[in-house]
């Protein structure tokens, strides 16, 4: 009786399945994991959280500064005593590269190694999207929360619409 090669015996299976198998037969080498800290909208409920992926989510926080760059998305400063809150997100190589498109990185946005504290304790080290330039007058979000400010901002946009 003739043996299939083990890969072709994998390739009726969802891909998800294959993959694993393929990893436990040692024919597929384990995808590398990232941490990234994010603050924005690849925050947990977030327009572009999908981008992330299936990615493992802590929140946490950083020292730092957070800019409203008024393009619906925020950009952080790695100076300041601000913490800005966020998310440890844990991804593998296809999570890391979807974010990076997403992000324009390098030409928009560099990625830098930073410490994350996670609540609850502990820190892990980290990367970061931090913005190559500001957008002249782009003011800073003083509580270092771009969720809250963005809803703040929403409901004070929506309250001045019916007013009028």
């Amino acid at each position: 009786m003739k043996t299939m090669p083990t890969n072709l015996a994998f390739a009726a299976l969802p891909k998800s399945a294959r993959e694993r198998m393929e990893r436990a037969c040692g024919l597929r080498k384990r995808e590398s994991e990232h941490r990234v800290f994010v603050y924005g909208t690849l925050l947990t409920g977030e327009c572009n959280a999908r981008f992330a992926g299936r990615a493992r989510r802590q929140k946490a926080w950083v020292a730092g500064t957070l800019h409203d760059t008024g393009h619906g998305f925020p950009a952080f400063v790695n100076r300041g005593r601000t913490h800005v809150k966020g998310e440890v997100l844990t991804v593998g190589d296809d999570g890391l590269r979807s974010m990076d498109r997403l992000e324009g990185c390098p030409h928009l946005y560099r990625r830098e190694q930073i410490r994350a504290r996670l609540v609850g304790g502990g820190c892990v080290l980290a990367w970061v999207y931090i913005m190559n330039r500001l957008p002249d007058g782009a003011p800073v979000i003083e509580s270092g929360d771009w969720v809250a400010y963005r809803k703040a901002k929403d409901e004070a946009r929506l309250a001045a619409v019916n007013r009028q």
